[in-house]
Order: structure tokens, then C-alpha cells, then sequence
């Protein structure tokens, strides 16, 4: 707000009318602070295609905002528009090389379309930056395990939770890496611990009930499930699990298929 300027009118003042003033307009950057926070809301609730659309008009006043170019590459990442994100998203990485969530936005997107070594230097570029980025520390994570590095996923994991102990998805991806390494019995520990939380998420319930099958558990697996998906929805599922638990039992990776 601008502070009124008070004027000291004399009292002698005749013939004189004194009119309201008329109010001010505002300015160009409030009304581009006013779009951005529309179109970060938007994007927040779920419709990245409207957000979407909110975040060009305001780039195309602000060329150079880099939340803004952050927020398009976000929802262009969302909607699968991957050339379209790593524009808008090296962009804001030129104009802002220290800001982390342009580099985790990237990694995120780079893991979607399978570049994991790309990934994994973005992931780890963020971390030279700021070691302590639970998005940085989940996307390295993921990203070795879908690499079937599993131990150095570990390690990323172990390393995050040190610093975030209670922290859900890194206790979660954790215990599935351990499960499909080898270690199913202290993974599916970490995981039905977890999901006795009541603020447990359905992705946790998901993990959970892929260990059970890669253990050959089904009917724990379909018991799991039942709460969050549909009879049809569970067999698909179960499908699924049969078909990565012969590969395991065969010494084939599967962290690409569980973690992508």
C-alpha cells in the first residue's frame, strides 16, 4: 500500500472544490504477481492445462521470470510436454544457476524419459548446491534404483533420512529398494510399519503390496490394495507383480519397471 500524501489545504482557499481523489492503477508487476499466483494455484490443484496457459501469459510480460518459467516447466513436465519443459526450465537455470527447484524440475523430467545418467548429474548438480534437498535426495534415489544400483540408492536414502528421519517417501522408497535388492524381510518391515500411519498415503499401501508380491504373497497383496483400487484395478496389478517376480527370480533388473 502507498501511504497517503496528506495535503494542507490553506483555509482561505475560496472558489475552490476539493475532489476525491481518483485511485491510483495498479501496477504492471502486481498484476503480473497477481497471474503468478493464480497459475501456481492452478497448478497446485491439479489442472496443469489451465495452469499452463496462466504461467505464458505471464511470460509472455515477464520473459525472464523465473518462477514463472519454473511453474511452465513443472506442468509441462506433469503433462508429458518434456521439450517443451526443458526449455523453460534451462532458462531458469541461466538466470538463476543456484536456484535448486530448476535443477529437481529437471532431473524429474529427465528421469521420465528414461536419461537417467542425465538425471543423475541434474540430481547431483542440485546437491552440490544444497545437500540437505529432499526433492534432490529423492530424485538421485529413484534414479539409481531405476538404474538397478540399488546399494547406491541405499546410501542416497540413508543419507536423506539421517536428516529427515520421519520423512514417508524416502522411508518408502527405501524399503523398496531393499525389498527388490534382496533384503525383503527388512523392507517389508520398514513398509507395514508405514502404513500403519494413519496420514500413510496410498503410494506406501502401493509399495507395500508390490513387496508382497514380488514375495509371492497375493493375498496379502490383494488385501493391501483393497482399500484404494477396484477388484479389476487389483488384478491388473497382481499381473503385474507375477510378471516382476519371475523376472527377479531370474536375476533380470526390474528398478526401472518398479521405480519409472
Amino acid at each position: 500500500m502507498r501511504p497517503l500524501l496528506l495535503l494542507l489545504m490553506a483555509s482561505v482557499v475560496s472558489a475552490c472544490s476539493l475532489k476525491t481523489p481518483e485511485p491510483s492503477a495498479p501496477r504492471p508487476e502486481t498484476i503480473h504477481s497477481e497471474d503468478l499466483r493464480l497459475a501456481q494455484a492452478t497448478a497446485k490443484a491439479g489442472d496443469y492445462t489451465t495452469a499452463a496457459q496462466l504461467f505464458e501469459k505471464v511470460l509472455a510480460k515477464q520473459p525472464d521470470s523465473v518462477p514463472a518459467l519454473l511453474g511452465a516447466g513443472d506442468v509441462y513436465g506433469r503433462m508429458g510436454q518434456n521439450s517443451r519443459a526443458e526449455s523453460v526450465l534451462s532458462r531458469a537455470h541461466e538466470l538463476a544457476p543456484k536456484n535448486v527447484k530448476a535443477l529437481t524440475i529437471l532431473g524429474r523430467v529427465k528421469l521420465a524419459q528414461n536419461q537417467y545418467p542425465a538425471a543423475l548429474e541434474t540430481y547431483n548438480k542440485a546437491l552440490r548446491i544444497d545437500r540437505r534437498s529432499i526433492p534432490a535426495l529423492t530424485g538421485k534415489g529413484v534414479t539409481l534404483d531405476a538404474m538397478s544400483r540399488h546399494a547406491d540408492a541405499q546410501a542416497v536414502y540413508r543419507e536423506g533420512l539421517s536428516v529427515y528421519p520421519t520423512n514417508f517417501i524416502l522411508r518408502s522408497n527405501y524399503a523398496l529398494s531393499l525389498a527388490i535388492s534382496g533384503d525383503m524381510a527388512k523392507g517389508t518391515a520398514i513398509l507395514q510399519e508405514l502404513v500403519r500411519d494413519p496420514n500413510a498415503a496410498p503410494h506406501v499401501r502401493g509399495n507395500l503390496a508390490l513387496v508382497y508380491g514380488l514375495a509371492g504373497r497375493n493375498n496379502d497383496a490383494r488385501a493391501t490394495l483393497a482399500s484404494d483400487l477396484s477388484e479389476s484395478q487389483i488384478e491388473d496389478n497382481l499381473t503385474i507383480y507375477r510378471a516382476l517376480r519371475r523376472m527377479m527370480l531370474e536375476d533380470k533388473p526390474i528398478g526401472a519397471l518398479v521405480f519409472v
